[in-house]
């Protein structure tokens, strides 16, 4: 379910690289500096990051903590509830294929816990029939139609955030049971981590669906995040 790695200033990017394209499973890297610069380069080496329009530097890196504007969370990132399994920016023209998380400051042992479920593990899950559906059943992600699987050739992606689908829309009663029963697999074969200070980890973005358990709206938990288009 996941592939551990230590940072060192030998560590083999290339196999990092490699790992990220198989797709497969998570890379959790321990020890890895706290610096942005350290972060961005980093990911430099990857693939193309996306310049985070939230950074006051104009840089990729974007701070996952708390935060408030006018008694409002700036986003669900931005707040302590529970983030479900989903895609992020499942609304661009071209959604990034992956993430780098860096854990500066964790929650508590019970809390923040990151959620992963692999495609693969759904696809085994899923009909001929099902799968029929969901490449073919259009949803509106903001303002963005496509469906919640697609098919290139032999293999597939995923595309998925039940918050947008549902916040931009009129969705069906039939819809609305189709994205419960959708919810209730993602979970069942999912797994959780812990991540903790000075851990990054790098998934997938179209291959992983990821989220995170609640946690105390005066925890100081601080995760650095970059989004990527992998080389």
């Amino acid at each position: 379910m996941l592939t551990k790695l230590k940072y060192t200033e030998e560590l083999n990017v290339q196999e990092v690289y490699h790992q990220l394209q198989l797709g497969e499973q998570p890379i959790l890297i321990k020890n890895f500096p706290l610096d942005d610069l350290y972060l961005e380069n980093f990911v430099l080496q990857l693939g193309e990051p996306v310049i985070e329009a939230r950074n006051i530097r104009g840089k990729s890196v974007f701070n996952v903590e708390v935060s408030k504007q006018n008694n409002f969370f700036r986003s669900i990132a931005n707040s302590n509830i529970e983030f479900p399994l989903h895609t992020d920016c499942a609304d661009f023209k071209e959604i990034p294929n992956c993430i780098a998380l860096l854990c500066v400051q964790p929650a508590t042992e019970t809390q923040g816990t990151s959620r992963f479920t692999s495609l693969s593990a759904i696809l085994e899950k899923l009909s001929p029939i099902e799968i029929k559906l969901l490449t073919q059943k259009q949803w509106l992600f903001r303002n963005k139609q496509r469906p919640i699987l697609q098919q290139e050739e032999i293999s597939y992606s995923i595309c998925y955030d039940r918050i947008t689908m549902e916040t931009f829309a009129e969705v069906s009663k039939e819809d609305i049971n189709l994205l419960h029963k959708l919810d209730a697999l993602f979970n069942n074969v999912s797994f959780t981590l812990f991540l903790e200070q000075s851990d990054l980890i790098l998934f997938r973005n179209d291959l992983l669906l990821h989220g995170r358990s609640g946690f105390d709206l005066d925890s100081r938990r601080l995760l650095k995040r970059v989004r990527l288009y992998l080389k």
